[in-house]
């Protein structure tokens, strides 16, 4: 599982724009004890299908 910080490291993203692809549905999450998780699959699967538009 990966913070929306990892996903922004990860992919060279701003943090803004890492908080705004769970928000807006691009990537599915999970909320753990308040925190939002990103699974890799999820993400793998994210990627595949084209990344950030």
């Amino acid at each position: 599982m990966h913070t929306v910080t990892d996903v922004a490291e990860l992919l060279k993203l701003s943090k803004c724009k890492s908080m705004h692809l769970p928000k807006s549905g691009d990537i599915p999450t999970v909320k753990i004890g308040g925190f939002i998780r990103i699974n890799q699959e999820d993400l793998e699967n994210f990627l595949k299908d084209g990344g950030v538009k």
